[in-house]
């Protein structure tokens, strides 16, 4: 091989070599989830055309014994990460607030473990309570041992609320008022 070609091929190495480089860590968009199979695809930002990745499977906190199932949402801003710069094993490792998914938050000392729709988990407080929200009902769970159920109260399909009755107390059809 002559000097020509092999400055030629060298040119060719370091130009790959920059790509996969470039391509280790790269941020997009989901633009599909197939969840039973654990997959997204990504439209990467940053290139000079969009490009839209095929299918990569996304990172879960954990896959041993303990198994987590939290998949991507369409419109989710992600990292992605290839070791060796090429796309076809890249795998999507975390996820990026932005404009379009905020966060849950702006509180310091409040941790959510789940927010979507109306439904919620979080610990706040430095650990004092944990709210389970769901839509406009509410329970907290207090560290002073208090516990806080808001909306309608049931049982087994009965009424335990606040404005629940009881029949049959003394003898007589007079119900009871209702709780303390």
């Amino acid at each position: 091989m002559g000097l020509v070609e092999q400055l030629d091929d060298m040119r060719r190495r370091i130009s790959e070599l920059e790509r996969r480089a470039g391509s280790k860590g790269r941020t997009g968009v989901v633009t599909e989830v197939d969840a039973a199979n654990g997959l997204a695809r990504v439209q990467l930002t940053g290139g000079d055309a969009p490009l839209v990745t095929g299918w990569i499977p996304w990172a879960e906190q954990s896959a041993g014994a303990n198994k987590t199932h939290n998949p991507p949402s369409v419109g989710q801003q992600v990292e992605i990460s290839s070791e060796s710069g090429d796309l076809h094993d890249a795998s999507i490792q975390g996820s990026l607030n932005s404009a379009a998914n905020g966060r849950p938050s702006a509180a310091g000392d409040e941790f959510v473990l789940l927010s979507v729709g109306g439904a919620s988990i979080k610990a706040s407080g430095g650990g004092s309570e944990i709210v389970i929200a769901i839509g406009g009902y509410s329970l907290t769970l207090s560290a002073s041992g208090t516990v806080e159920v808001g909306g309608t109260k049931s049982h087994n399909g009965k009424n335990i609320g606040d404005t629940h009755t009881h029949k049959g107390v003394m003898s007589g059809p007079s119900n009871t008022g209702t709780p303390n």
